[in-house]
């Protein structure tokens, strides 16, 4: 199953990105990571059924659990407090390395997945 296509056009965005590590600045940089962080922030959102309201993230993370498993909702919050403290280092901190980057990548990829509503069907169907 595809992820929504929000989520997709912005991890594709950072691949490529990512794909000429040379090119990345720290402006292109927080990029990458601001794009990360939206894409957790709407699995997130439509995993709490709250797509289409303006709830804040911190709300939406911690009703998470009540949704999904409790470690996909710890690793989808530690992910969004990563990529947001990417985002607002400071002059005097490391800027995120391509590897980090890298790495948030695939476990933005990886929640994204997690979160994906799942279609359950209840009751019987008859063919007859």
């Amino acid at each position: 199953m595809s992820l929504p296509s929000d989520v997709q056009d912005r991890l594709t965005c950072v691949a490529n990105l990512l794909a000429r590590p040379d090119q990345l600045d720290g402006v292109r940089i927080r990029c990458c990571a601001e794009l990360l962080r939206t894409a957790v922030e709407r699995s997130v959102a439509r995993a709490c059924g709250a797509e289409n309201t303006d709830q804040p993230v911190h709300a939406l993370l911690l009703s998470l659990p009540s949704h999904v498993d409790a470690d996909v909702a710890h690793d989808a919050s530690q992910l969004w407090h990563a990529l947001s403290r990417a985002i607002r280092h400071h002059g005097y901190e490391l800027t995120p390395t391509v590897a980090e980057l890298t790495g948030w990548h695939a476990d933005t990829a990886s929640v994204a997945a997690t979160l994906r509503p799942t279609l359950t069907l209840s009751g019987n169907i008859d063919l007859t």
